[in-house]
């Protein structure tokens, strides 16, 4: 028996109403039909490939003594869709009898990402290597933006641009410079289409990291209490902040101890420091020994940080602003709401180095970025060669990029 025969998994695992496979080689018309029953009316034109009105038929795939109801489309015999029902047994139970029978399963994305094809899905033209990109990762937005921003590049905002950039290369290296570092800078957001930024609450104990992050969530995901040292424990949550997805993390308080699970908190948090994409300093606006907010010298240099003056409800109006070495403090209160829009900007202004991602009129349909490691570093070796003088093949290049 010929094994030219693919599955390709096309709806996401887990339970479903409707489940999709794509049955796609030139066996697979063959393969396929001894597995089906067709209703008496549609067993001659079914079993030859047709229907009477050219449509997808109904039918039940046989599964030893049992039958599970399926709605096949078979217009193109190489290329055929079944729909069943969404549950993980059933997909699994059709998937494990077709692999009996010669067929080879393979994820959506790999085989999109190996064959380039892509008469299965609505395009209407054939789709390059970044479109392609865009097609593998959009299922894995977290949110409507990123999904938009996604779809964008999937119909080609990012090799429009690359595109540009490579008609400027022969006659205007300073334009083709240009458009390639904005391309460059936006990896630092594109690369969070799918993988959430990690902003850490640091801070004294008591400062009221814990009521702010419940605060920036809209619910109480951290225990807090009026006693220092509550939190012990790295504690995380995913919300969206303009747009993007980002997770929350809360951390054991900052102050000097014996106890060795507060110590392992603390070094907990040196971790969070460490792979966080940006850091809230935390403080009491009413705290008397502050007279600035506290320096932490193991903060890398490269992590951003807000400064955020936390319950300034509780703060007397007519006392002097103890904060002015830092004009970019934000006050908030965690407790009434107040300054928590302003820190949300502040929050979503540090993330992006780009103001277009983080500007949330721009227009995601418009809106060109580089999304991937590959894209990265193959435009990041360009610069280094027009850095360098040296000579730019577009050809290679354009192979190398999109082909």
């Amino acid at each position: 028996m010929s094994k030219a025969f693919t599955i390709i998994r096309a709806t996401p695992r887990g339970r479903g109403a409707v489940a999709t496979l794509f049955l796609v080689g030139q066996d697979a018309f063959a393969i396929l039909v001894p597995c089906l029953v067709f209703p008496h009316h549609d067993q001659n034109n079914a079993t030859q490939g047709h229907s009477e009105d050219n449509a997808p038929v109904f039918a039940y795939f046989q599964l030893g003594n049992a039958r599970e109801e399926v709605v096949v489309d078979f217009r193109r015999h190489n290329r055929i869709a079944l729909h069943c029902h969404g549950g993980d047994a059933v997909v699994n139970a059709i998937e494990t009898a077709l692999v009996e029978r010669g067929a080879v399963a393979r994820t959506w994305q790999d085989w999109l990402a190996e064959s380039g094809e892509t008469g299965h899905f609505p395009h209407h033209k054939p789709l390059d290597r970044i479109q392609r990109e865009a097609m593998q990762l959009l299922p894995f937005a977290e949110t409507e933006l990123t999904a938009k921003l996604l779809l964008a590049q999937y119909h080609g905002a990012l090799s429009r641009r690359l595109e540009q950039m490579f008609q400027f290369l022969d006659c205007d290296k300073a334009e083709a410079t240009a458009i390639l570092d904005t391309l460059l800078q936006s990896y630092e957001s594109g690369r969070h289409l799918t993988t959430p930024f990690r902003v850490g609450l640091i801070g004294p104990v008591n400062a009221g990291k814990s009521s702010l992050m419940n605060a920036l969530l809209g619910f109480n995901r951290s225990i807090t209490s009026q006693v220092a040292g509550t939190t012990r424990d790295a504690v995380s949550a995913k919300t969206v902040i303009s747009g993007w997805p980002v997770t929350l993390i809360d951390t054991a308080g900052i102050r000097e101890t014996s106890n060795p699970i507060e110590r392992e908190g603390l070094s907990q948090m040196q971790t969070v420091i460490a792979e966080s994409d940006l850091l809230l300093l935390v403080i009491d606006a009413n705290a008397g020994q502050t007279g600035s907010l506290p320096e932490i010298t193991s903060i890398p240099k490269r992590v951003p940080m807000i400064h955020v003056a936390n319950k300034i409800d509780l703060f007397d109006q007519q006392a002097t602003w103890p904060f002015q070495p830092h004009p970019d403090c934000v006050p908030v209160s965690a407790l009434t709401g107040n300054g928590l829009d302003l820190l949300n900007d502040a929050i979503s202004g540090k993330l992006h180095q780009s103001n277009v991602f983080g500007n949330s009129e721009a227009n995601p349909a418009q809106t060109a970025l580089i999304f991937t490691e590959r894209q990265f570093s193959c435009l990041s070796s360009l610069r280094q060669k027009l850095e360098q003088g040296e000579i730019v093949s577009v050809i290679s290049l354009k192979t190398a990029l999109m082909e």
